[in-house]
């Protein structure tokens, strides 16, 4: 949002997270240890965008017209579309971001089994009951948590402040620092090499400043909506700074 003035230097921090800018991402089991973790990023991320689209766009059996401005509807729709449903690498079909992250990790011989029975844990049983029962590493729990405690106040400014400067505007540069570290290419992981570069694609072309756009709206100038949303987004942020932290201490030791 371009009046949120003290995010700055929080962003700074994540942005030059020593992670991303010191090549503690160096072999392939660095990169296997990483996506384990990050996976769960991955399908939160989407838990955040749907209740983010639900607010905006309340789905049911009966539509009703929305409150909120029309190009806030288009805005997520059009976000949530490539994210549930992009090209796949070979455009021969159409799949999930997450459900390509984890093709990718398949690609690497990451090991995809906890996250897929967390998900089953999480259909049967709900979120807040897979995240204290199930074998999760420790810092993705903790990032999850923070996630769902944002999401639960089901305030939608300050989701989409946690989504856009939390996530969407971030992601393009991350990748971008874990492509140059490990030099990757398209025929070591042509998976793993399309999902880096399609975030990098659409995060920081579209998604972000759609994202930035939608943070607008739903503010509409209010003063103490657009402090909510500060508040929001620097939680988001040092969330995340936290899950490097931890993680780098993951892989290094």
């Amino acid at each position: 949002m371009t009046y949120i003035t003290k995010l700055s230097q929080h962003r700074d921090l994540l942005e030059n997270h020593s992670l991303l800018v010191t090549n503690v991402i160096q072999t392939i089991e660095d990169l296997r240890i990483f996506m384990e973790h990050h996976v769960y990023a991955v399908w939160d991320f989407m838990s955040l965008a749907k209740s983010l689209q639900h607010s905006i766009c309340p789905s049911g059996n009966v539509w009703l017209p929305s409150q909120i401005q029309r190009s806030s509807s288009r805005l997520i729709n059009e976000i949530i579309l490539s994210e549930e449903s992009d090209k796949d690498p070979f455009h021969q079909s159409h799949i999930s971001h997450f459900d390509l992250y984890c093709q990718s990790m398949i690609e690497i011989g990451a090991d995809t089994s906890h996250v897929i029975y967390f998900l089953d844990v999480v259909k049967n049983k709900g979120v807040r009951y897979a995240l204290q029962h199930c074998n999760i590493p420790e810092p993705s729990r903790k990032f999850m948590t923070k996630t769902f405690d944002i999401i639960d106040r089901n305030r939608p400014h300050e989701i989409a402040s946690a989504f856009t400067y939390g996530r969407e505007t971030v992601i393009p540069a991350m990748f971008k620092r874990i492509l140059y570290q490990l030099n990757l290419n398209l025929l070591d992981v042509p998976r793993f090499f399309y999902y880096l570069n399609r975030h990098i694609e659409v995060d920081g072309d579209s998604h972000g400043p759609a994202s930035i756009n939608l943070l607008n709206n739903l503010c509409k100038y209010d003063p103490i909506k657009i402090l909510e949303a500060e508040k929001s987004a620097i939680e988001a942020i040092d969330a995340r700074i936290k899950f490097w932290d931890d993680l780098e201490t993951e892989i290094v030791y």
